[in-house]
């Protein structure tokens, strides 16, 4: 049974705290571009390569800092585990970032203002009753790509036109009712997370460059 004083305090929202972040201030936040691509292009690339995709739950692993897993810890902690955080996820092999480049295209590039030679491509997809806890993002996979501790820009990106039940949040702003190629920064030690208690998946796209 849950401890009644863990309905307002928990090991999580320490967290938040103890990382200098209140979640009740208000953050500013604009769509950044509106990219233009077919979607279905990215629905048929998961379709052929769907045994190919990287599905795990949301959980510690060996290459992210210890703040990274720390949330991930807190967040299983609180309820998250394999049956409500698995996701398909495309773009950590360097043959499967190629192929993602090439789908979205030059121009995509150019409206982000990032360099393609310097960027990674994740394509993700939560099928209904999945979700990513509230978290904020590391960027140990892009470092470790191109072995740099640079810190790049990330972009999150509504692949598919917004379903009932889907959501994305950044900080205190939720997101809904998108259309295909819609795209918000998510900036730097933002909190975020994102869901599908719909009924169609949801596909996204994360990038991250300079």
């Amino acid at each position: 049974m849950i401890d009644r004083s863990e309905f307002t305090e928990n090991q999580f929202t320490k967290l938040i705290r103890k990382n200098g972040q209140n979640l009740s201030d208000h953050l500013p936040l604009e769509k950044h571009a509106e990219l233009v691509f077919n979607n279905e292009d990215f629905y048929t690339y998961m379709y052929n390569d769907w045994g190919s995709s990287s599905c795990q739950p949301y959980d510690v692993r060996p290459n992210m800092d210890d703040f990274s897993n720390k949330q991930m810890t807190y967040a299983r902690d609180l309820g998250y585990h394999s049956g409500n955080t698995l996701k398909r996820d495309w773009g950590r092999k360097p043959t499967e970032n190629s192929a993602l480049k090439e789908i979205l295209g030059l121009n995509n590039f150019k409206l982000l203002d990032i360099n393609p030679d310097r960027t990674l491509i994740r394509l993700l997809c939560y099928l209904p009753g999945n979700m990513l806890p509230v978290h904020i993002d590391g960027y140990e996979g892009w470092q470790q790509f191109y072995q740099t501790e640079e810190i790049p820009k990330r972009f999150s990106v509504l692949v598919n036109d917004w379903s009932w039940g889907q959501f994305l949040q950044i900080h205190d702003n939720v997101i809904t009712n998108w259309h295909s190629g819609d795209t918000y920064v998510i900036g730097e030690n933002v909190w975020h997370c994102s869901g599908n208690a719909g009924i169609l998946p949801k596909v996204t796209l994360t990038i991250t460059g300079l």
